[in-house]
């Protein structure tokens, strides 16, 4: 297939069958592979068309007289697939270009002399050729006005000559008539020579090139259906990578995020337990002063309620407890005035957390032991309360 649809081609081939001017027109591919467009025009017949011509595929229309001649020029340096698609897309030139009396396929200038393309097409010298030529005229010229306008309405009746026409001359026409031939789609190269055999070798070297054509045309349809293929395979890939990428970065973005999360919450963390600890050292420092204020007076240093152990018992007891000097003594309940048990702080020998995998595991609890009275563990209601007591027991002590 090729494209003829330049708009120019049509209008330089009206005017030459019309009788401008124009009496030849070459077209070409331009560097491009199957798109014809119009090359050159001119009104100077054959010794300027010839003049025109160059070392590639070119398609000539040509006026000779009132007669048309389709050439097909195929440069002897041209290759033997172009030279094969030459042949093929002729058929399409031909098929556009209707109102020709004769074809021919040319590589050398002299393919193309006056003598030839005037044997192909039929001219001569005599009264007798020149009469037919005009009759042959005439009629291509009512069939392309028949084609052009495209008209589908019967002549309502004949046209009768008001002149008597010699029937040898009517006879002349009507064979003259004949030899016009539209160009069909069957594209045959006709013989350069009398020969049979010459003829039916270049007929069978042409099948062969078109043949080879047509293999070439198809290795390069499946080349690109496979770099089609291959570009559709790739374009996948990237795409896929992309996505890939995509969701990459979007993970990268949502652990980035998180971990600034945790980072501000563990700064959060931080400063939190900054303030508490200083909070603590002065409430510490705030409670030793008390604390030392009230030994001084010898006022209770401490008072509350805390649950404890004796090392003579399993069981745990909620006491009313006081510090009061070195002693520490527990209560049943603050509004009993004897005490239970007495504990003499010059005598402490260890006071500490509790050791977890040696004793019982309870929150917020501390061991006070003595050389008199052993082991009591404790544990107050929470974290502040126990190091409350801790700090007045180790503010006495």
């Amino acid at each position: 297939m090729c494209d003829l649809t330049d708009p120019r081609i049509l209008e330089t081939y009206t005017a030459m069958v019309e009788d401008q001017p124009t009496n030849w027109l070459i077209l070409g591919y331009n560097d491009t592979r199957d798109v014809i467009s119009l090359y050159s025009k001119g009104t100077e017949g054959l010794d300027e068309f010839r003049n025109h011509l160059s070392d590639e595929v070119l398609y000539g229309f040509v006026r000779v007289e009132d007669r048309f001649i389709l050439i097909t020029w195929v440069s002897d340096k041209v290759s033997g697939v172009r030279r094969a698609r030459a042949l093929v897309h002729s058929r399409s030139v031909a098929s556009t270009l209707k109102l020709h009396n004769a074809q021919i396929t040319a590589s050398t200038l002299n393919d193309l002399s006056d003598n030839n393309i005037r044997n192909r097409l039929k001219l001569g010298d005599g009264n007798q050729l020149s009469s037919r030529r005009s009759s042959a005229s005439l009629s291509q010229k009512r069939s392309f006005r028949r084609q052009s306008t495209q008209s589908s309405v019967p002549p309502t009746s004949p046209i009768v000559a008001t002149d008597p026409v010699p029937a040898a001359a009517m006879v002349d026409q009507s064979i003259q008539d004949d030899e016009f031939v539209e160009a069909n789609e069957t594209f045959v190269t006709p013989p350069v020579s009398n020969s049979s055999d010459r003829f039916a070798e270049e007929q069978q070297q042409l099948d062969t090139t078109v043949n080879e054509y047509l293999e070439e045309e198809e290795k390069q349809r499946k080349l690109l259906l496979q770099q089609q293929e291959e570009e559709a395979e790739r374009k996948r890939i990237e795409e896929q990578e992309k996505q890939a990428a995509a969701a990459a970065e979007k993970e990268a973005k949502r652990i980035a995020k998180e971990e600034a999360t945790a980072k501000r919450l563990e700064e959060e963390r931080l400063l939190k337990e900054k303030i508490e600890a200083e909070r603590l050292i002065e409430e510490k420092k705030m409670l030793q002063l008390r604390l030392l204020e009230a030994e001084k007076n010898k006022d209770v240093v401490l008072s509350g309620y805390v649950s404890v152990q004796p090392c003579t018992s399993p069981f745990w007891r909620r006491r009313y407890f006081t510090i009061k000097g070195k002693s520490l003594a527990f209560y049943s309940d603050e509004l009993n005035p004897n005490p239970v048990a007495v504990l003499d702080l010059n005598n402490v020998q260890r006071l500490s957390n509790v050791n977890i995998d040696a004793e019982t595991f309870v929150p917020n609890a501390f061991v006070l032991e003595t050389q008199q009275n052993g082991a009591y563990q404790l544990f107050a209601d929470n974290r502040k309360e126990r190091d409350t007591i801790l700090t007045a027991l180790q503010t006495v002590i």
